[in-house]
C-alpha cells in the first residue's frame, strides 16, 4: 500500500527518514513476492509550499512503530503550520485576492521558466480600451489569471482578458450568435479565432503580443461595435 503525506516543504530529509523508519528493501523480505533493493520511502518537493512523502507499506507491524508515528506527528505539524499561516495571511496563497489589479499587472503568476513575450503597457492599453468602450461596465479582478468585464444587463462577462499567459494577452469577447464572420475580423490583433461552439453565444478570441497589434483593424471601434451588437 502506498501511503502519501503532504506537509510543509523541507520538513524531512529523505536519507534521514529512510534511516529512521528502517523499512527493509523488498529483497530482504521473505514473505513478499517482489524484488527490489531501493528504499521504500520517497520525498519530493512539490511546486508551491508543499513536500510529498510516499511510503510503500506491506504490513501493519512494520509501520506500527514509534519512528513511524513520530513521522506522522511531525508531518501533521508541518501541514498545520502552513495552513494556519495561510489563514492569517491569505495573500501568501492567493495574492490576486488581495492585490487585485496590481496582481494582473505584475510580472508574477506566469509559468516558471517561460519568458514573457509582451510588455505590461500592452495589458494596460487593452484595459483602457475595454473601459472606454463600456463606460458603465465593471472589472472583476479576483481571478488568478482572468480579468472579466461585466456590463449591465448581461449575466456573463462581455469581455475576458487572460493575463498570465507568457506568449500573448488574449481577449475573449462574448457576442450574439452569427453577428460576426471571420472576414470581418481578419485584420484584428496578431491572431484571432471565432468559436461558435456555444449554443447561446459566439466567442471571439483576439491575441496580442505588442502594442502595435492594437492598431491592427481598429480594435477600439470594433469593441464598441461588438458591445452594441450584444446589447441590441
Amino acid at each position: 500500500m502506498k501511503l502519501k503525506f503532504r506537509t510543509a516543504k523541507k520538513t524531512f530529509q529523505r536519507d534521514d527518514l529512510v534511516m529512521a523508519l528502517d523499512l527493509k528493501p523488498l529483497n530482504d523480505m521473505e514473505d513478499v513476492e517482489a524484488y527490489g533493493s531501493g528504499p521504500r520511502v520517497k520525498c519530493k518537493n512539490l511546486r508551491g509550499p508543499w513536500q510529498e512523502i510516499q511510503i510503500a507499506a506491506h504490513n501493519w507491524k512494520e509501520v506500527d512503530t514509534p519512528a513511524f508515528w513520530n513521522f506522522v506527528e511531525k508531518s501533521v505539524a508541518g501541514f498545520e503550520k502552513f495552513v494556519n499561516r495561510d489563514q492569517k495571511k491569505p495573500e501568501d496563497l492567493m495574492p490576486w485576492k488581495v492585490l487585485g489589479q496590481k496582481w494582473h499587472l505584475a510580472r508574477k503568476g506566469f509559468t516558471p521558466g517561460k519568458k514573457v513575450a509582451w510588455k505590461t503597457e500592452l495589458l494596460e492599453d487593452l484595459l483602457e480600451l475595454i473601459a472606454e468602450a463600456s463606460p458603465e461596465g465593471e472589472f472583476l479582478w479576483n481571478n488568478k489569471v482572468l480579468v472579466h468585464r461585466m456590463v449591465p444587463g448581461q449575466p456573463t462577462p462581455w469581455a475576458t482578458l487572460v493575463t498570465k499567459r507568457a506568449e500573448n494577452v488574449e481577449l475573449v469577447l462574448n457576442g450574439p450568435k452569427g453577428a460576426w464572420q471571420m472576414g470581418q475580423i481578419a485584420e484584428l490583433a496578431a491572431d484571432r479565432e471565432l468559436d461558435p461552439s456555444r449554443d447561446d453565444r459566439d466567442m471571439l478570441r483576439l491575441r496580442f503580443v505588442n502594442s502595435d497589434d492594437l492598431e491592427r483593424g481598429d480594435v477600439e471601434s470594433f469593441l464598441r461595435e461588438h458591445l452594441s451588437a450584444l446589447q441590441a
